[in-house]
């Protein structure tokens, strides 16, 4: 995987704020979306969420941190969280692999616009590390 400069930058930001080194970066004009240890989740987002508010007025941008998993069903269950999943599965379809995520109706209903930001997020990230080809909401 191949970093740009500005994805650099970002995760230099990010870790002499938070102290915990950045495993990747996804930005767009609005928002960043950090990839670190999943042990490291609570000290990057710090208590009470001060490190996340430090970066949001420092890239002026939403920040949000996702806890990295060697298991893909770990990392999308990580990537959708706080929603309720109920099952992931990564099945092969004419020789393309899809993860379906399973999400409780009432989280759905309740995360719904979160659930479609996610799903660029996990799409992107899922091929990235997993090579798994499309992300499908259930």
């Amino acid at each position: 995987m191949r970093l740009t400069t500005d994805q650099i930058r970002m995760m230099a930001a990010f870790e002499s704020v938070t102290g915990v080194l950045a495993r990747d970066c996804i930005f767009d004009d609005r928002s960043a979306v950090f990839v670190v240890d999943e042990r490291s989740v609570g000290k990057a987002v710090g208590k009470k969420g001060q490190n996340v508010k430090k970066l949001q007025n420092l890239l002026n941008r939403r920040v949000e941190v996702i806890g990295y998993s060697d298991d893909p069903v770990r990392f999308l269950k990580n990537i959708f969280h706080p929603a309720h999943i109920l099952a992931v599965n990564v099945i092969d379809k004419n020789g393309k692999k899809i993860a379906r995520v399973h999400i409780d109706k009432e989280s759905k209903r309740i995360f719904e616009r979160k659930i479609e930001s996610r799903m660029k997020i996990a799409k992107t990230l899922a091929k990235r590390y997993f090579n798994i080809d499309n992300v499908v909401v259930m």
